[in-house]
């Protein structure tokens, strides 16, 4: 029988001695934690919203943001849970990566959707989408690329909306802008500890990599309250 062993492996196999090795346990389970989460929160957003006579194209966005944040964990938790041949650790490795810039996006399609004016929403989603698949593209040929480069982008992307700041503070309450504001600030502290790898997380088993990965849930989780708060229950 097969038994589980949650110490990482750098090898060039998954499996040792008949037991499997996660590459990166900490990152592995943290976002299987959080595709669990997302696939248990989609039906209950997606219910409530039908509940409440949400339009269809609410409920469209609604679902492509969660279905951008399963596709996020899941995802990572692959990239992180095996490590087998070169071919394959780079294909999951830009599964990964590309699924970020998905993210970003569909994380902006509910609140372009349904609380912006629509010439203004349209707008923004175009922009954000266009952004998102030049990131993909980008990735799917330079996944390698230097760490910084990979937070720039994707910060760059995530902070968009700051040219439309002003419809934003008007359409949002003041609360429901602190959690989209919460949720940016810890993604993009999560991309400069990744990026930067700041000596204070230098702890081998709990690295910047796994604070990153922490501060991405924390992110995700304040984008979900703000939708459901303020989008699908008003």
């Amino acid at each position: 029988m097969t038994a589980l062993d949650f110490r990482s492996t750098s090898g060039n196999s998954s499996r040792s001695g008949g037991r499997f090795r996660l590459k990166d346990p900490i990152s592995c389970l943290t976002h299987f934690a959080g595709f669990l989460l997302a696939a248990l929160g989609t039906p209950f957003l997606l219910v409530h919203a039908v509940n409440d006579g949400k339009p269809a194209s609410t409920i469209i966005a609604l679902a492509i943001f969660m279905g951008s944040m399963m596709l996020l964990y899941l995802a990572s938790a692959s990239y992180h849970a095996v490590n087998s041949t070169p071919t394959i650790n780079r294909i999951l490795k830009k599964f990964d990566h590309m699924s970020i810039c998905v993210l970003i996006a569909g994380s902006y399609t509910p609140v372009c959707t349904a609380v912006l004016p629509q010439s203004t929403g349209t707008i923004l989603m175009i922009a954000v989408w266009g952004f998102a698949l030049a990131g993909m593209i980008f990735k799917l040929f330079w996944v390698h690329c230097p760490k910084w480069v990979s937070s720039v982008m994707y910060t760059v992307m995530g902070w968009t909306c700051l040219f439309i700041l002003p419809q934003l503070l008007k359409a949002l309450p003041v609360q429901a802008f602190a959690w989209l504001l919460a949720g940016g600030l810890f993604y993009t502290a999560g991309a400069v500890i990744y990026a930067s790898k700041p000596r204070i997380f230098r702890n081998p088993e709990f690295g910047p990599h796994e604070v990153f990965h922490c501060f991405v849930l924390a992110g995700s989780l304040c984008h979900f309250i703000l939708i459901y708060r303020y989008l699908v229950l008003l």
